[in-house]
């Protein structure tokens, strides 16, 4: 009675479906897995914020009057950095806290040189505001590490209203929200790659 073994070719295909399954199935859970590490850092950047501005709101040291101001915008990014454990603070030159990446914006791409103020912070994220007169407050959540796109390493939040709505009146802040409160899957000027998931990734 003859033994009976899997010839050189029946190995060799079955090897090849291997591969082929391998090739399909491995890149797509590569990014699901690192998917689920950037919503993670997403939603702790949002939850670190939030407490750093219940704490000025309940402390009623916010004074914002008015949407665009500068001294404002530096009074709460100075409590941002009181805070945080500042590791590095690159002021209005942000090139050492804030990478090479995607930038945002209406008209102009921020954060920018001289407009813009950054810090990093013990974490490894890197903080900036938007644009020094407005309460617009970036985060890249692993620093000058890739992929440096908003919606996915890179987010901007504001101080909002109970409803969710950004306000430009201390008075009426109730909490944090995402600037953009809704996922992006179109490309425009705030969402160069979507799908930027700014609502869902928060929420949900």
């Amino acid at each position: 009675m003859k033994n009976r073994a899997f010839t050189l070719a029946e190995v060799l295909i079955t090897l090849g479906i291997i591969g082929v399954v391998a090739a399909l199935t491995i890149p797509s859970l590569i990014n699901s897995y690192k998917d689920k590490q950037f919503k993670t850092a997403y939603k702790k950047a949002y939850s670190d914020m939030q407490n750093v501005f219940l704490d000025a709101i309940f402390e009623g040291s916010l004074t914002r009057n008015k949407q665009f101001d500068v001294k404002s915008t530096e009074e709460e990014f100075g409590i941002m950095k009181e805070k945080f454990k500042i590791v590095t603070d690159c002021g209005k030159e942000i090139s050492a806290c804030w990478g090479e990446g995607e930038l945002i914006g209406e008209g102009s791409s921020y954060p920018k040189d001289v407009e813009s103020t950054c810090f990093t912070d013990a974490s490894g994220r890197s903080w900036c505001t938007y644009y020094n007169a407005e309460n617009i407050f970036l985060v890249d959540t692993n620093g000058l590490k890739l992929p440096n796109k908003f919606g996915k390493d890179r987010w901007y939040f504001v101080p909002a209203n109970e409803n969710g709505n950004r306000t430009g009146i201390a008075a009426n802040y109730k909490k944090i929200a995402p600037f953009i409160n809704s996922d992006i899957n179109n490309k425009d000027v705030w969402c160069h790659y979507p799908p930027c998931n700014f609502k869902s990734w928060l929420y949900e």
